[in-house]
C-alpha cells in the first residue's frame, strides 16, 4: 500500500498511470505496427491483443526494476539494525501485486467495452496471475541479490526488460512463427502467461493448466535460487559501500 500512496504523492494521476502507460503504448504500437504485425488480428482486435499482454508486462517490468534496487536503496538502514534481506524484494513484489490487482478491473472494463463479453472462464485469471506473481518474485529475488554485488547489472536490466517485451509474443502470435523460432522463443516463460490472458479475456476459453506448468516451475526455481542467494549473502550486504 505504501507504493500506492507514493504514486499519489509523486504524480497527479498516481496509480492511474499504470493503466494509461500500457494503453498509450498499445495505441502507439497499434498505429505503428497494426499493418505489419497484426497478422490474423484485424481492426480493434489487435488493440485488445496488445492490451492483454502489455498490462501484465508492465507489472513484470516494474517488479524487475524496483526489486533490483530494493536492497541498495535501503542500504542506509542495514547498518543500523538487522533485517532479513529477502524482506525488501518481497515487500516490493507484494505492493506491485496489489497495484496490478487495482488496475485489473479497469482492464477488464476496457475488454468488455471492446465487445468481449464476461465469461465464467475469467475465473482462470486467478491461477494465471498467481503463476506470473511467482515468476515475478523469483526474478526480483535474483536481481535484488546480485545487483548490490554486481552494480553493472543496472545497465543490463533495461536491456533484459526490452528482450522480454520483444520475445514474449506481445506483438505477434508465436504459433504463426516457424517451428525453430517457436522452439527458441518458448524458453521465455511469459509467452504462455500472456497467451493465457488472451485466451481467457478475448476468446473466453478455459486454459489447460498444463500450459502453466513450465512458467510455474521456472518461477519456483528462480524463487529458490533467489532466496538461497539472499540468505547466503545476508550478512555481506551491510559491508558494501552505501
Amino acid at each position: 500500500m505504501g507504493a500506492l500512496k507514493a504514486d499519489a504523492e509523486t504524480s497527479y494521476l498516481g496509480t492511474l498511470w499504470w493503466v494509461l502507460e500500457p494503453l498509450l503504448l498499445s495505441l502507439l504500437f497499434y498505429i505503428a505496427f497494426s499493418g505489419g504485425l497484426k497478422e490474423n488480428n484485424t481492426g480493434s482486435d489487435f488493440f485488445y491483443f496488445l492490451i492483454c499482454a502489455l498490462m501484465p508486462f508492465k507489472w513484470t517490468s516494474s517488479v524487475i526494476n524496483t526489486s533490483s534496487s530494493s536492497i541498495t536503496t535501503n542500504m542506509g538502514i542495514l547498518g543500523q539494525f538487522y533485517l532479513p534481506k529477502w524482506i525488501f524484494p518481497t515487500a516490493t513484489s507484494l505492493s506491485l501485486l496489489v497495484r496490478f490487482l487495482c488496475v485489473m478491473p479497469i482492464v477488464i472494463l476496457l475488454i468488455i467495452l471492446g465487445e468481449h463479453p464476461p465469461s465464467i472462464s475469467w475465473l482462470y485469471l486467478i491461477p494465471i496471475i498467481l503463476c506470473q506473481f511467482i515468476v515475478n518474485i523469483g526474478l526480483g529475488y535474483i536481481l535484488a541479490a546480485l545487483t548490490p554485488i554486481i552494480p553493472d547489472l543496472r545497465h543490463l536490466i533495461p536491456l533484459g526488460i526490452t528482450a522480454i517485451m520483444f520475445t514474449s509474443g506481445i506483438f505477434f502470435d508465436i504459433n504463426q512463427r516457424p517451428e525453430h523460432t517457436q522452439a527458441i522463443l518458448s524458453i521465455n516463460p511469459f509467452i504462455e502467461i500472456f497467451n493465457a490472458y488472451r485466451s481467457v479475456l478475448l476468446q473466453g476459453d478455459r486454459i489447460a493448466f498444463s500450459n502453466l506448468v513450465y512458467p510455474s516451475l521456472f518461477g519456483i526455481v528462480t524463487v529458490l535460487i533467489g532466496l538461497t542467494l539472499l540468505i547466503k549473502l545476508d550478512r555481506y550486504y551491510p559491508r558494501l559501500p552505501a
